[in-house]
């Protein structure tokens, strides 16, 4: 019988990953980690690449959002920075919900509160890191999470809409906006193993400072397991 309930429960949900990496590789991996999750709790997903599908027409049939990571830096002007900038208050206007990872993170901010509130960090912050996090839906199941970082940019001094959920010493690395589902991620959850080393070995190999910002709190691979559980939880909202 739950595996009924669950069925029925999904039937109402969809969700749009509006996907904005530029690399075909980058495309997959991304997707791909999405993908793997909503198998999981059994949700019917399109999957959006701006500039290569079709213009977004509607947002009815939609519940939910999730926006990816990007090469681009969220305080720059980009080809899509109009249309995703619509697409985020049409989602917010109709009480829809929304999960921002990275670049999405960042890019949230940037259209709920203004690009001064995103800065570029003295250096990236690379590599696996220890967070820590307040309970709430989003994080329900996750314990002491090491996650992985691939970022150049930053949110900072959020207003009172927006609850700090995680953190770590260098960066902001979760929000919830107005007690919504509505949550923007600095961190990686949907990248396995394998595709965390090609991001890793990409900027490895084409920036000589790496060393300098690299960092490995990761002890125990085991640990990545729960990460699933962040876009899992997301998805079953």
């Amino acid at each position: 019988m739950p595996g009924i309930f669950i069925f029925f429960y999904n039937m109402n949900k969809k969700l749009l990953v509006y996907n904005i990496m530029e690399f075909p590789e980058k495309i997959r991996f991304f997707n791909e980690g999405i993908e793997r999750e909503v198998k999981v709790v059994g949700m019917d997903a399109d999957y959006y690449v701006f500039d290569k599908d079709k213009e977004i027409d509607n947002i009815k049939s939609y519940s939910h959002l999730i926006i990816s990571g990007s090469e681009s830096s969220a305080i720059d002007e980009s080809p899509w920075t109009e249309e995703l900038t619509q697409l985020i208050r049409d989602y917010i206007k109709a009480d829809k919900k929304i999960l921002a990872i990275c670049y999405g993170h960042q890019f949230l901010i940037r259209v709920l509160c203004g690009k001064e509130h995103v800065y570029k960090m003295p250096l990236p912050e690379y590599g696996y890191s220890e967070i820590n996090i307040k309970p709430c839906k989003l994080f329900q199941g996750i314990v002491k999470p090491v996650v992985l970082e691939l970022h150049y940019d930053a949110v900072r001094d959020l207003p009172k809409d927006f609850e700090i959920i995680a953190e770590n010493a260098l960066s902001i690395q979760a929000f919830q906006f107005k007690g919504k589902d509505i949550y923007g991620v600095q961190f990686h959850p949907e990248f396995n193993q394998e595709a965390a080393k090609y991001f890793l070995d990409e900027t490895r190999n084409s920036n000589p400072g790496f060393p300098d910002f690299y960092c490995n709190e990761l002890k125990n691979e085991g640990k990545l397991t729960q990460n699933k559980l962040f876009i899992q939880n997301f998805l079953m909202m």
